[in-house]
């Protein structure tokens, strides 16, 4: 699933600056920074002759250069990645040599005009020369150099209507969005799922069976997460953060259930290939039953968040792992899994085959402690 990110300048820092009185120069802000990434955007697919370290040549469109990785167009692959060690020349159309602006992989912001690379180096407009393997980033996005923050998300539904020999109605809600800078991340998720039953029920009326139908809730819950993330500054893959949940079930007789606690994050794996982030923490857990004792208690709790584009074709593989088990009873467990597989629709959309399993250790009496379901979702994504 692509994904593409806007860069969100106006969140957090020019809050103030837009309430005061300079709106205008805001305002001229915002329309200089959409100019200089319509520029960029150009000016990374120019027409350039490609050296690799092995004397072989083509001529491709430089799209972007990223983590050591230099993503070209040629007349017979749209998506060519080469490792930038493999290239020894780089030799951009004179037309197209203007400045570049380079984002290094030791957080510095420089310039190249025109990018041109020889023998794997090349000169900045200081005079330094540096690798290309040096260049984690070629003209970065605003928030990529710590201008506010970088918006993706994905709106889906999975809506079945059952006719027949079954009558089964079922809706399926999801909203997930993130919002990410170089210094903090926001994550927000939410779901909401309505079932209906019809049930056929016989009764006898006058001497005459008759067959009464009802419409009856078949499945009835929903839960919203929110996270908040924040990068430690010497140590770019680990971040503190904190997280939040609330849910309610009335099938799995839980009225309201919410949890808050701090925890360490690691993102174990950012790559080309996909992504993977670990959270260990505590939380604190409340449970309100509806007809049961309600149960309050410190857990230590587990988080995995993953995606992978391995499989091409603008497919994805992704993973939400939560879980949560009391400090002082392991039998007090909650395992909420979601595994699915999303790839590029009809019309701009994208699908996913889906599957959800959650656990509950201390289901209230007479409720089932596994709760699974298969859907096929059709979403929006940002």
């Amino acid at each position: 699933m692509i994904i593409t990110r806007f860069s969100l300048t106006s969140i957090v820092p020019p809050i103030a600056t837009w309430i005061g009185s300079n709106a205008d120069l805001l305002r001229l802000r915002w329309l200089i920074t959409l100019v200089l990434t319509g520029f960029w955007s150009q000016l990374a697919q120019a027409e350039a002759m490609i050296t690799l370290t092995d004397g072989s040549m083509l001529r491709a469109t430089i799209k972007e250069i990223r983590s050591g990785e230099v993503t070209v167009s040629t007349s017979f692959a749209n998506n060519l990645t080469i490792a930038s060690h493999l290239i020894s020349d780089i030799d951009v159309d004179h037309e197209a040599q203007e400045t570049s602006v380079l984002l290094l992989d030791d957080g510095r912001r420089v310039e190249a005009s025109p990018l041109l690379v020889s023998s794997g180096a090349l000169a900045l407009t200081t005079g330094e020369v540096i690798k290309l393997a040096q260049i984690d980033v070629l003209n970065p996005e605003p928030w990529e150099m710590g201008q506010g923050y970088a918006w993706e998300g994905l709106a889906s539904a999975a809506f079945t209507v059952n006719r027949g020999n079954s009558d089964k109605d079922q809706l399926d809600l999801a909203v997930n969005t993130e919002f990410d800078s170089t210094r903090d991340r926001i994550t927000l998720r939410a779901n909401v799922e309505q079932d209906t039953a019809i049930v056929s029920v016989q009764t006898d009326v006058d001497g005459e069976t008759r067959t009464v139908q009802s419409r009856e809730p078949a499945a009835d819950n929903w839960r919203v997460v929110a996270k908040y993330d924040y990068y430690l500054e010497d140590w770019t893959t680990h971040y503190l953060g904190i997280n939040a949940s609330v849910e309610a079930d009335k099938f799995a007789n839980i009225n309201l259930r919410s949890y808050l606690g701090p925890y360490y994050g690691r993102k174990l794996f950012d790559g080309g290939w996909g992504k993977l982030d670990a959270e260990l923490g505590l939380v604190r857990v409340e449970t309100d039953f509806l007809n049961a004792e309600d149960t309050d208690y410190l857990g230590a709790n587990w988080n995995f968040t993953g995606e992978s584009k391995a499989l091409g074709g603008g497919s994805r593989v992704y993973l939400t792992h939560v879980g949560i088990v009391k400090l002082s009873d392991d039998n007090s467990l909650l395992l909420n899994t979601t595994l699915g597989f999303g790839f590029p629709f009809l019309f701009g959309l994208d699908a996913a085959a889906e599957f959800k399993v959650d656990y509950d250790g201390a289901a209230a009496v007479g409720k089932e402690s596994v709760d699974q379901s298969y859907n096929l979702r059709v979403g929006y994504s940002w």
